[in-house]
């Protein structure tokens, strides 16, 4: 199997720490992985304020890829981290190699996270925004997790999100780029889920390959080896 360079993109809540069991096994591959975590989130939670927006979110990882020199690179977006990938790209179209969009949102040129999801989320995330205020994190049960675990493991790591980076929309590319490989993998274990809308969507798609892990949405805790096996497979 060829070397690969991933940039695994966390989602909204988490920070680099999710990738804790996926990036040493796809390492162990012989692969270039990095997990850099967004302003505000994470180890960087002592950073986070309101006016953190999802430009800021797609600067820290296009600073990240160029800064660590990193070309050819398979950009893994999950959950809200779709909606950064899709800004990179934009940014960085002559880096990347592949784009995976793990259980995510692939949003349209000018879309914002808040477009996609159910009224009552997209409420909170707009009250955030006008109080001034972030966004607390949804408990993982909701996403699927069962084992206590890996809840346990969760719990003190998740910090509120900053609510622009929902209602920005994205700077996006108006198409996609022909030739450019692109995978969607949905989660089925998290139901019902805005994702079966993308699934489809890529289903239809030619340029898309779709792939489906019987887990949770925080599928990189909840089945690590079946999301290794699948990023080593699309990379």
């Amino acid at each position: 199997m060829p070397s690969r360079t991933y940039v695994l993109v966390h989602g909204a809540w988490h920070g680099g720490w999710v990738w804790r069991d996926v990036a040493p096994a796809l390492r162990a591959m012989g692969h270039i992985v990095t997990t850099p975590t967004m302003t505000g989130l994470g180890e960087r939670k002592h950073l986070a304020r309101p006016d953190i927006d999802l430009d800021l979110h797609v600067q820290d990882i296009v600073a990240h890829i160029e800064m660590e020199e990193l070309d050819d690179v398979v950009l893994v977006g999950w959950s809200y981290g779709g909606m950064v990938i899709a800004g990179v790209l934009a940014r960085l179209p002559e880096r990347v190699a592949s784009m995976v969009y793990l259980d995510a949102f692939i949003p349209e040129n000018g879309k914002a996270l808040v477009d996609y999801v159910a009224s009552a989320s997209a409420e909170s995330i707009k009250t955030a925004v006008s109080s001034g205020g972030l966004v607390p994190p949804i408990p993982p049960e909701r996403f699927g997790v069962t084992d206590p675990d890996v809840i346990a493991f969760l719990m003190p790591r998740l910090v509120d999100h900053p609510p622009l980076t929902m209602s920005q929309g994205v700077k996006a590319l108006p198409e996609r780029p022909a030739g450019l490989p692109h995978t969607y993998i949905r989660c089925t274990r998290q139901n019902p889920s805005q994702f079966d809308d993308f699934l489809a969507q890529c289903e239809a798609d030619p340029q898309f390959e779709t792939y489906v892990l019987e887990t949770s949405h925080i599928c990189m805790l909840t089945d690590p080896r079946g999301t290794v096996e699948l990023l080593a497979k699309v990379g």
